[in-house]
């Protein structure tokens, strides 16, 4: 009996999940974005808000699924590590593609306390700032390190499903080849079936020939 030994990929798969894990664990504390005009340059971070704590989880078990495969895990641990790459990489992307209202919250916080005024009030004049080109947004290396490192992930865990070998179950047989039409080789004959003889035919009388020595031949008719 033997086992199917991992390919390529099963090879190459550990380290795009161990690379993507990380990429998505470092990104969440870079900086995502930012907002400069003026002279003034505010940056948000992943881990400002919740969604840096959920990538670095994600990158977290992205690593630890890398690991197992390398040392030859099951598919349920590529699965594992396909399911959270997504969620590190889904979030990377949303808050990419919401980088605008996201920096922009956080800038109107963080100047509100320092002018006096409501968050909405400062919200209001930063979205007019926009609007007049006085202030621009810019998404930052940790944003695209996130998103590359969940897209690694997926690629690594897929590739990890298609290189785990399942092993042959113990006592199946393996089929024997058959010999191809026309081949010189003699297949294998099977065993002999045992089962009753068919009886030999019973010999038939033999008919006098006329004329014989010993035979009489039949009187004539009158």
């Amino acid at each position: 009996m033997q086992q199917a030994a991992p390919g390529r990929s099963g090879s190459v798969a550990p380290i795009l999940a161990i690379v993507g894990g990380v990429l998505l664990a470092v990104g969440s504390f870079l900086a995502w974005a930012s907002v400069s005009g003026g002279g003034t340059s505010i940056t948000a971070k992943g881990t400002d808000g919740s969604d840096g704590y959920i990538t670095l989880v994600a990158g977290i078990i992205v690593v630890a699924c890398g690991v197992l495969l390398l040392r030859g895990g099951k598919k349920v641990i590529a699965v594992i590590a396909i399911v959270a790459a997504l969620i590190g990489g889904g979030v990377g992307l949303y808050d990419a593609l919401t980088a605008k209202d996201r920096v922009l919250n956080d800038a109107a916080e963080e100047l509100a306390t320092q002018f006096g005024a409501t968050t909405s009030e400062v919200r209001a004049l930063l979205d007019q700032a926009i609007d007049a080109g006085q202030i621009a947004i810019s998404l930052e290396l940790g944003i695209y390190m996130v998103i590359v490192g969940g897209a690694l992930g997926v690629v690594g865990g897929i590739l990890g499903l298609r290189g785990a070998a399942e092993p042959v179950p113990a006592g199946v047989a393996e089929p024997m080849p058959m010999a191809a039409p026309g081949s010189s080789e003699t297949p294998i004959a099977g065993p002999a079936t045992t089962g009753p003889l068919m009886p030999e035919p019973a010999a038939m009388p033999e008919r006098p020939i006329p004329g014989a020595s010993g035979a009489q031949d039949p009187p004539e008719p009158d």
